[in-house]
This record gives structure tokens, sequence and C-alpha cells, in this order.
């Protein structure tokens, strides 16, 4: 995680992101990152020891090919939940989010090392080591159930 050099910050998150580095310890040194660029991740998901079969045999793999695909899940199980109540499906995510960050269980301990540095660290509220934490299938259930 960190900021974007190519994509510039969107507006839902621009107040997660004042909160970080309001609050934030040990940050790399600013020459290394950009300052204004998206903050990466927005969420994140438990991506350790995913057991995958490869020419028959089981490898544990980690990182982010798990992470996706689990948090894609995730949603996928709530999109169906709200076909089966005859509502829509979900379409861009990331603004609803940001103004509901309870649906995550906030990550607040662990760095994000690399580039000869010990990263960013994570913090209360979005941070770019866990984003907005990782998902709370009931809370996320709550709210998305409740939309229109």
């Amino acid at each position: 995680g960190g900021f974007s050099d190519y994509w510039a910050r969107p507006s839902y998150q621009m107040d997660a992101v004042k909160h970080y580095f309001s609050v934030a310890s040990n940050l790399p040194d600013p020459s290394l990152y950009n300052h204004t660029g998206a903050g990466i991740p927005d969420v994140s998901a438990q991506a350790e020891n995913f057991d995958v079969v490869v020419g028959g045999g089981v490898i544990p793999v980690a990182g982010t090919s798990c992470a996706s695909p689990t948090f894609s899940g995730v949603l996928s199980l709530l999109v169906d939940l709200r076909l089966q109540a005859g509502k829509s499906s979900l379409g861009y995510l990331n603004p609803l989010f940001y103004k509901n960050p309870s649906m995550f269980t906030d990550i607040t301990q662990g760095n994000n090392p690399g580039c000869n540095t010990n990263g960013f660290y994570a913090a209360e509220g979005w941070d770019p080591v866990t984003g907005l934490g990782t998902a709370n299938y009931e809370k996320m259930k709550a709210v998305i159930m409740a939309l229109p």
C-alpha cells in the first residue's frame, strides 16, 4: 500500500487520508511517496496460507492474488442476497465503503516494509497498510441490504 503516482486522490477518500496523516507515526521519508495521490488499498482481506492446487500438488500461497478474490467473493454473496430480495446489484462501491467504515474490522497494528524502509504503519481508521480494514460480513450485509 501507499499513495499512487498515477491517480489523484478521489473526493470520497479525502477525509480518511487526511485523518491518517494527522495520526500516523513513523512515516517514510516524504521524498519517497506522493502525498496527494490516491491512497491504496481501499480495503484488505486475510491472505495467508491459501492452498492452491498445481499439477496435483498443494502449494500454500499468500498476497494480493488471494485477498482480491476473497473480498470479491464476499461482495458476490452480498449481491446475491440483494438479488434474492428483488433488489438491484451494487455498482461502484468505494464511496459507500468510506461512508460506512464500521462495515470493516479496522486493523491498527503492523506495517508494510519495502524500498529499504519500514514502510507505512497501520493506524486507527483508513491507512495505507490495510485500507479501511477487513470485511465484517454481518455489518456489510446490514448496510448493503438497507440500500434501496
